[in-house]
């Protein structure tokens, strides 16, 4: 076993002249992952829109009054991918399990079930 006598001077030397304290470098990388990821749980815990959401009877007789008076319609939806979409446009056809709204792009098809809320 090898047995090193280190005295303060030499340690100070060291500190002094060859480390390189690389500072909060060394843990950005693992703090910005973790930060990120906490953000993101804490941004989905604080924020609960589905008191905001119609049910499905709600979404029927606002779409009918909608397309009845040929009054431009948004309509907030869950698309193919689960997420939230928007979209504006006039309701041209009600059918009880879906509805056609015509937008400036064509025409769309949503079922009613998709539907969040019409305004």
């Amino acid at each position: 076993m090898l047995n090193h006598h280190i005295d303060d001077k030499t340690v100070q030397n060291f500190f002094d002249y060859y480390y390189h304290d690389r500072g909060m470098l060394k843990w950005q990388g693992f703090m910005l992952s973790d930060h990120v990821s906490a953000l993101r749980k804490e941004n989905k815990e604080t924020f609960d829109d589905s008191f905001m959401y119609m049910d499905f009877q709600s979404v029927n007789e606002e779409l009918e009054h909608k397309g009845e008076n040929h009054v431009k319609t948004e309509v907030t939806y869950v698309n193919d991918d689960g997420n939230k979409s928007v979209i504006n446009g006039i309701v041209i056809n009600l059918q009880p399990n879906q509805v056609t709204i015509m937008t400036e792009d064509g025409e769309m098809v949503l079922s009613i079930q998709q539907i969040l809320i019409v305004q």
